[in-house]
C-alpha cells in the first residue's frame, strides 16, 4: 500500500477559484496579485484549460508581473508535458503568499506521475525515475522505499496504486443521487 508520507493533505482551493472568478467578472479586472492566486489555483488542480484561457484575459500592463509571468510559464511547461521544466521554474524562489501553492502544486504532480508509472511501468531506470519526479537521487530513493517499492541494480521496480473500488454500492449511491437529483429538477419544472 503507498505511503501518504510525501503527498500531504490536497488543498482546498474551489472557494478561492470561484471568489476570485466572481471578483473578475463583477469588477472586470482583477489585480496581478489576484491573477497571480487564481492562475496558481487552475494550476494545483490542473485545470489547464481555463489556466490558458485566464492568461489570454490578462490585460497586457498585468502581464508584465514577474511573478505572474513565472507562474504562466509552469502552466505553459505543463501544458505542453515539460515536467522537468515545470520543476525547475516550480523550485524558484517564490512569495510568502506563493511558496504554499507552489510547493502543493509540486506535490500533485509528483503523485500524479506515480500514479502513471505504478500503472505503466513495470520498471523503470532510477535515473529516469528521477527525472520524472523532479528530485536527485537520494530524494528519489527515498520516495521509492516510502511507497514499498523496490530498488534493484539502477531500477525502480513499482507496485501499482490502485483507485477506491466503488463497487455496487458506490454506483447504487449515485444512481440514487441522480434518481433524487431527476425528480428534484422534474418537481422545479412544473
Amino acid at each position: 500500500m503507498p505511503s501518504q508520507n510525501m503527498i500531504s493533505e490536497p488543498l482546498d482551493v474551489s472557494f478561492v477559484i470561484e471568489e476570485l472568478e466572481n471578483d473578475e467578472i463583477q469588477e472586470g479586472c482583477l489585480t496581478a496579485e489576484q491573477y497571480t492566486k487564481l492562475f496558481s489555483a487552475y494550476l494545483y488542480t490542473n485545470e489547464l484549460c481555463a489556466a490558458k484561457f485566464l492568461w489570454r484575459r490578462v490585460p497586457e500592463p498585468v502581464k508584465a508581473d514577474p511573478e505572474l509571468h513565472k507562474v504562466w510559464s509552469i502552466g505553459k511547461a505543463l501544458w505542453t508535458k515539460h515536467y522537468t521544466q515545470a520543476y525547475e521554474l516550480i523550485d524558484c524562489k517564490w512569495s510568502s503568499v506563493l511558496e504554499p501553492i507552489m510547493v502543493a502544486i509540486k506535490r500533485r504532480i509528483q503523485q500524479d506521475t506515480l500514479k502513471f508509472i505504478s500503472m505503466h511501468y513495470e520498471n523503470i531506470q532510477l535515473d529516469k525515475f528521477q527525472t520524472f519526479m523532479g528530485v536527485d537521487k537520494e530524494q528519489a530513493e527515498r520516495i521509492v522505499e516510502s511507497e514499498g517499492w523496490t530498488c534493484r541494480n539502477g531500477y525502480v521496480l513499482p507496485i501499482a496504486i490502485n483507485e477506491p473500488d466503488l463497487g455496487l454500492g458506490g454506483s447504487q449511491e449515485i444512481l440514487d443521487r441522480l434518481v433524487t437529483l431527476s425528480s428534484f429538477t422534474s418537481y422545479i419544472e412544473n
